[in-house]
């Protein structure tokens, strides 16, 4: 299954760095303050889509563009067997802006656990992928934790909104974190908070946190 789901995110991250060669055509809307779509994010949660759907016909989706999508043996009410959660371009803030930190995520839910985990930048072609018990893994190589024990030494990195209006109170929720730690890093997706660090250093980073939300959290 993992196999199929990279090769899923790969096809969605041929879409999304074509369209990012010519930004200008690209189609955008907005569906909030700071939230936008786009033409690139439908495509490519389609493409992920068909390839997944072509291997496993019978299991369900939750796309962030298509919503959810029932198994054909799935029974109304019950959390579905197989479900794949899919995030085609976490990242379209910055993908519109022409700053190339976004990336792919696609995670399998076995009655309703986590048991892979697919999130590929294709900016940088880095694909990081976990199997439930099996360790994760930055194309091929294994990600491990790293030794520090003491939060005082360890670098911590976010993701928080912006520092203004209603969104000021969310914020300050981290103010602690950034006093006690060796350093903090603001980082806008927990997607590609990994991969965009290159592999040398993509164990630096001891901790992460971020707010609630399906899309950002189910594949990391």
């Amino acid at each position: 299954m993992l196999t199929i789901a990279v090769r899923a995110a790969r096809r969605a991250g041929a879409i999304i760095n074509r369209g990012s060669l010519d930004l200008d055509k690209v189609q955008i809307a907005r569906k909030g303050p700071n939230d936008y779509v786009t033409e690139i994010d439908r495509n490519a949660e389609q493409a992920v889509i068909e390839v997944l759907r072509d291997a496993y016909p019978d299991h369900a989706f939750l796309g962030e563009e298509s919503g959810h999508i029932p198994g054909a043996k799935d029974k109304e009410n019950e959390v579905p067997e197989y479900q794949w959660v899919i995030d085609p371009l976490d990242g379209t803030t910055n993908f519109v802006h022409g700053f190339p930190n976004y990336a792919v995520s696609i995670a399998l839910l076995h009655k309703g656990v986590v048991t892979q985990a697919v999130v590929y930048d294709p900016a940088r072609n880095e694909m990081f992928t976990a199997t439930r018990g099996g360790g994760a893994f930055l194309n091929d190589r294994r990600v491990r934790v790293g030794s520090r024990t003491r939060f005082s030494d360890a670098l911590i990195a976010g993701r928080f909104p912006s520092v203004s209006g209603s969104n000021r109170t969310g914020a300050e929720r981290y103010y602690g974190l950034v006093d006690d730690c060796s350093g903090f890093r603001r980082l806008a997706r927990p997607y590609w908070s990994w991969p965009m660090l290159p592999p040398v250093v993509s164990t630096a980073i001891a901790g992460f946190t971020s707010s609630p939300g399906t899309w950002p959290q189910a594949a990391c």
